[in-house]
This record gives C-alpha cells, sequence and structure tokens, in this order.
C-alpha cells in the first residue's frame, strides 16, 4: 500500500468534499469524493482529480475505508474494476429514478 497523507476539507463554493493526496515526492494533488460504495462487505471510495486538463481522460481513484478513519489505495485491479462498475450502475440507477 502507498504511503499517502489525507486531508478532508470542504471548500466553501462547493458541496462535494475534497481530498488532499501527497505522494512520497510531496506533491500534493486534490481530488472530489463522487461518492462511497461497499463491494463484498468493504467500504470504497470513488474520487476523482480536480484539476483535469482540457480533454483529458479522467482516471477515476479507487480507495478502500480502513477502520472509517482513512483511506488506501486499492492495489486489485479486479476490486477496482468490480467497484468502478457497480457504482457506475448504482449513479446510473438513481438517475433513472
Amino acid at each position: 500500500m502507498s504511503d499517502l497523507e489525507l486531508e478532508m476539507n470542504i471548500p466553501d463554493d462547493e458541496n462535494q468534499p475534497t481530498i488532499m493526496l501527497t505522494d512520497e515526492d510531496g506533491t500534493e494533488e486534490a481530488f472530489q469524493v463522487l461518492g462511497f460504495q461497499t463491494y463484498q462487505e468493504r467500504d470504497f471510495a470513488v474520487l476523482c482529480p480536480v484539476e483535469i486538463e482540457d480533454e483529458a481522460e479522467v482516471g477515476l481513484v479507487i480507495m478502500e475505508s480502513v477502520g472509517g478513519n482513512s483511506l488506501e489505495f486499492v492495489e486489485d485491479e479486479a476490486v477496482t474494476e468490480a467497484v468502478f462498475n457497480l457504482f457506475m450502475e448504482t449513479l446510473e440507477a438513481s438517475e433513472e429514478e
């Protein structure tokens, strides 16, 4: 698992919380929390980078909740894909209502 410092804040002008991820080089990047998803009795957060370059592909980040107090990157690609697909199905279902 990657060593990351997490800081959660809610900017005054936005309703969605953001998380600042700091990598091992000290580079910080802000991610919006799009939502949370439960998969196989485990909780995951679905994150999207706040700053996206024009026409750039957006890579969502899936992180697992650990003890409800911290998040860790999911290294298992199959789990990441399953959580993403379930999140998208849930999102589509809520839009249809």
